[in-house]
């Protein structure tokens, strides 16, 4: 069973991974594996095959010292082409056998043809080089009654399909192209764990280059993926990044289910429907995923894998990834919202400060200062209790700053809803004894700087005149 998993896990790299090795980039040598239907069902539709395989695969990828290997099945599987590949004489010899194939066999044995693949690449494994293996049908199973892959309904039994894992943990890339729209090729795919594609049954040679232009290349993940905190109704996130190579254009993935397995337990899709997304061809291409799990997964750590699958299209690698995650607890589930409930508790403590220190100081009282009848401020003073205002004489002109100075005579300040002076320069109130406790509708001596006496007035009114 291992063979045959490496063998599958390699299956469609060619049509994967054409362009990076093409035969003016490349200098090592590859084994390029085809497993070509031509059953009688294929009879209108290998017309285009035979000339992609043919132009894109013999004249445009094969280099002197490739190998060459294809297997045209039916009812049972023929290798018609096992040759390394020479010169320019070699290739138009295989091009001639690849031109005689014809949609002309009874019954389709996919199952054998896959064993006989599975035996081609077997044979080669130690020769250190790059498999590119395709498999293209119409995907119609009708295994011969002798076939241990025979069943009455047609449906694909092969043994693989019980255990694909070793696919997905080796991180290879599946592609099964179907010629036409019968389901036998796509459920194949699926079972996989792979990437599907599909052409019309008239299909040519530029359809086919066309249909898989978005794998003629590689994308794979970089560093890991990522499952994010699972919410109590098992909503997430997954993100990941993508790195592209050899793409020709920028690529369209559709990932069509992700399954779960978290301990023993295996979630068959968490993935609510199917998510599409487009991958650069050159630079980074960074991926956000949401996810569902189921409600009752138990709160705190875990860890397992998950396994992606993708429709027509591009895929990316390794499609089977271990991850680590919560799943949150009631704390964690309710932050947001405890973190709201402590935002407006703080409001309301502020708020309630505020309103304290308001009534603590009482209403500002508004006061108004003349100096031999002329104001010292053209509007009325407001003056809150813990705030100060300070009388100055600056070169005979009188004022009141927040701030006290050189110049600063007197302080006014509020307590007990009382307006209070506060005495600076003794001796420019030459006739203050005691000073009273209430400053408002008083009238105080005040010597200038040039000695003058004034008359100071502190008016509770609000008008200055």
């Amino acid at each position: 069973m291992g063979a045959w998993k490496r063998f599958l896990a390699a299956l469609a790299l060619c049509a994967v991974l054409v362009p990076p090795v093409l035969a003016d980039s490349r200098k090592d040598n590859i084994d390029v594996i085809i497993a070509l239907d031509k059953s009688l069902s294929m009879e209108n539709k290998i017309g285009g095959v035979r000339e992609w395989v043919n132009s894109s695969i013999i004249d445009q990828l094969l280099i002197p010292g490739d190998t060459l290997v294809v297997v045209a099945f039916y009812g049972k599987a023929d290798v018609i082409i096992s040759q390394t590949v020479k010169d320019d004489a070699d290739k138009k010899a295989l091009q001639t056998i690849i031109s005689k194939i014809r949609g002309n066999g009874r019954f389709t044995d996919i199952g054998n043809a896959l064993d006989v693949l599975r035996a081609q690449v077997t044979a080669r494994q130690s020769d250190g080089r790059e498999k590119y293996i395709l498999l293209l049908t119409d995907g119609i199973q009708e295994a011969p009654p002798g076939s241990k892959y025979f069943s009455k309904d047609g449906k694909f039994n092969h043994e693989f399909l019980a255990n694909t894992k070793t696919i997905q943990e080796k991180g290879w890339k599946i592609m099964i192209l179907g010629i036409g729209t019968d389901t036998a090729a796509k459920d194949l795919a699926h079972e996989l764990k792979g990437t599907y594609n599909e052409v019309s049954e008239t299909t040519t040679a530029g359809a086919i280059a066309e249909t898989t232009g978005a794998f003629f290349g590689t994308i794979t993940t970089e560093g890991g993926v990522q499952v994010g905190g699972v919410s109590a109704d098992g909503s997430s996130k997954l993100s990941f990044n993508l790195k592209a190579s050899g793409l020709q254009n920028d690529a369209r993935i559709t990932l069509n289910g992700v399954t779960a397995r978290i301990g023993t337990r295996e979630i068959p899709n968490v993935l609510p429907a199917p998510f599409k997304f487009g991958v650069k061809k050159d630079g980074p291409t960074h991926v956000t995923v949401p996810l569902r799990f189921p409600a009752d997964l138990p709160q705190g750590p875990a860890s397992g894998a998950l396994t992606f699958s993708f429709g027509a299209g591009a895929a990316f690698s390794p499609s089977d990834a271990n991850v680590s995650f919560v799943v949150n607890n009631w704390l964690q589930n309710n932050l947001i919202l405890l973190i709201c409930a402590a935002v407006i508790v703080l409001l309301l403590v502020a708020l309630l400060a505020v309103a304290v220190w308001r009534l603590t100081r009482g209403k500002p009282l508004r006061f108004a200062l003349t100096i031999d009848e002329e104001p010292v401020s053209e509007d009325p003073v407001s003056l809150s209790s813990g705030h100060e205002l300070y009388l100055n004489e600056t070169a005979g002109e009188f004022s009141l700053v927040t701030r006290k100075n050189a110049k600063s005579l007197a302080r006014f300040s509020v307590k007990d809803a009382k307006l209070l002076l506060g005495v600076l320069k003794q001796d420019r109130f030459p006739k203050l004894k005691e000073v009273p406790p209430e400053a408002r509708g008083r009238t105080f001596v005040l010597r200038s700087e040039n000695g003058r006496r004034l008359s100071l007035k502190v008016q509770s009114r609000e008008r200055t005149k």
